[in-house]
């Protein structure tokens, strides 16, 4: 089920001659009575966290519970004023919450019931400003529990858990090996970091490992001896699987260590002959193409050990398939991010001190790039594109092998070589038209996960000379992009380019009379489908009149029907 609309509501309404209100409501519906405004005020505001910190809801007030009869039941609501609810319960609850009131008309009572309708909250817990915390459990609103609720703000981020001391964990229990490895990894990356001059005491200070002479958690993650994090942090353990074939194991790896260890435990994993390579030739030079790229790898698990769940005891995951990564780590994305717009959202830190331990380290650029750095290094090797999939309880990603685009991959190799720089916006629109004829604007919006505008201005600049990476059919916001014929040439090779725009508008007539022949009708979409001329809407304007050319008095077509089911027949001589 989900919150239900004001249609369903009224439906269950007409039930309550044989039912009470309370037999109607359910996990994602309340009714309650009306007394005063001011009093059902205070009701809306504890609703309203209840609901948000679980699946959304509605509450309708102007029913009384327990009385079977819709007469009777249905008495209304008076003596209210919208804004001043809206407003109400956005000043009531923390954070605060944004809700939509509206009136219901009904022919009982008052002749209005009042709906206010809660969206799942995208940062709970929610309380009330006098400190209540309660969830939606069945249809009930129970109390969080003190420990739950701890629970929730760590879990999604409200609070720091990697900043926080870790109990039972001293300096003395930090793995000097583990200081000595993170110390490597930072020569390695940037031989010049002040952080390198410290001794240790004032390094594991300054990456905040240690706070106030406490070690917190992102220092045991990161140091603790194998030991430790057994008996105390059992969740940092990551389990590494190899599968050579769906139901096959090769390979179980179970590494309850420190942070660093385990990400050069991976690296060794994937710069062996468990990650092959393919070599292609560009020109005079050799390019040689992992199954997987060590850095969509790192990145992958990087990012799911920053981002998890700490305060969830699962582990991260990663399973090594024959043609598939998959990355899963504990809990669901936090602060508005969704797999629709992981690439352009802000990065929301569920674990900061752990995130900036590693940005000190240089193990990641910075915040929200790792995502980037994923989907690039798949892509620039003409792989698929990554696929990320969430729910509340865990974030999956999919990393695909199988096989690679050697046209792009030798592509996009040249260009680097000229010095041209290419950005994940340009390698996503070339990875979607090497295998679509065109790209319209608004598909490219979700392609990107940017605004249609957006869209629209970034293929615009891909059509200019120093690209010319595109050319553009149309001057509306719904134009559509081709691939130019010097870029088709190398990634889909000259026959298919032929194939999608080498028909002369002149062989037009041939074509539709031969498809009208199978097919014995023609329309509007078809015209444009059957031409590759897109789908904007200058390319229905450009089909629209290629059809009333051939439907008019000389014409071979006869038109049938209004829009928009007008079809169009060959003429009967």
């Amino acid at each position: 089920m989900t919150i239900p609309t004001n249609d369903e509501i009224l439906a269950l309404l007409d039930r309550l001659d044989t039912s009470t209100a309370d037999d109607l409501e359910s996990e994602y519906l309340d009714f309650k009575p009306w007394s005063d405004a001011k009093s059902e005020l205070k009701v809306a505001i504890e609703y309203a966290v209840c609901f948000a910190n679980a699946g959304g809801g509605a509450i309708v007030f102007g029913v009384e519970d327990g009385i079977r009869g819709r007469q009777n039941a249905i008495h209304g609501v008076r003596n209210y004023t919208l804004e001043k609810w809206r407003q109400g319960i956005f000043d009531g609850t923390v954070p605060s919450l944004p809700v939509d009131v509206e009136e219901m008309p009904v022919p009982e009572g008052t002749g209005t019931l009042l709906v206010v309708r809660i969206p799942k909250g995208s940062y709970p817990p929610y309380g009330t400003k006098r400190g209540l915390y309660r969830r939606r459990i069945g249809k009930s609103c129970k109390a969080l529990h003190p420990a739950e609720h701890t629970r929730e703000r760590y879990s999604k981020g409200l609070v720091d858990w990697t900043g926080e001391p870790a109990d039972g964990v001293g300096v003395d229990d930090l793995d000097p090996v583990e200081i000595a490895r993170a110390r490597r990894f930072l020569r390695a990356r940037n031989p010049e970091s002040p952080l390198l001059s410290l001794d240790d005491g004032a390094f594991l200070m300054e990456i905040q490992a240690v706070r106030q002479e406490h070690v917190t958690n992102a220092g045991l993650l990161l140091f603790g001896r194998p030991d430790i994090l057994r008996d105390y942090c059992h969740q940092s353990q990551v389990h590494y699987v190899h599968q050579t074939s769906e139901t096959t194991v090769a390979r179980n790896d179970l590494w309850n260590l420190g942070l660093l260890q385990i990400i050069e435990n991976l690296e060794s994993v994937f710069t062996s002959p468990l990650n092959p390579e393919e070599e292609i030739e560009v020109g005079l030079t050799k390019i040689r193409i992992p199954a997987f790229p060590l850095v969509a790898v790192r990145e992958a698990v990087l990012n799911a050990v920053t981002h998890r769940d700490y305060t969830n005891p699962g582990e991260v995951l990663i399973r090594h398939l024959p043609n598939r990564l998959v990355v899963t780590s504990p809990g669901g994305f936090i602060g508005g991010i969704t797999p629709k717009n992981i690439l352009t959202h802000e990065s929301v830190q569920r674990n900061r001190t752990l995130a900036n331990a590693f940005v000190q380290l240089r193990l990641v650029e910075s915040a929200g790039v790792g995502r980037s750095r994923i989907f690039g290094s798949m892509l620039n090797y003409g792989k698929r594109i990554p696929v990320y999939e969430a729910d509340d309880f865990q974030v999956t990603l999919n990393i695909y092998d199988g096989t690679f685009d050697r046209r792009m991959a030798a592509m996009i190799a040249k260009w680097t070589s000229e010095g041209m720089e290419i950005g994940l916006a340009e390698l996503l629109v070339l990875s979607y038209l090497k295998d679509n004829p065109f790209l319209d604007t608004f598909s490219a919006a979700d392609l990107l996960q940017v605004s249609p505008d957006q869209a629209l201005r970034t293929l615009d600049q891909m059509t200019l000379s120093q690209w010319g990476i595109l050319e553009r059919k149309g001057h509306t916001r719904t134009a559509t992009f081709f691939l130019t014929k010097k870029v088709a040439k190398d990634l889909i090779g000259r026959a298919n380019y032929t194939r999608i725009r080498g028909i002369e508008a002149t062989q037009f007539p041939a074509v539709v009379k031969e498809h009208l022949r199978h097919h014995g009708s023609i329309n509007n979409a078809e015209v444009r489908e059957l031409f590759y001329l897109g789908n904007s809407r200058s390319a229905s304007v450009e089909a629209s009149r290629y059809l009333k050319l051939w439907s008019g008095p000389d014409g071979f077509l006869v038109r049938e029907g209004t829009p928009p089911n007008t079809i169009y027949r060959l003429r009967q001589k």
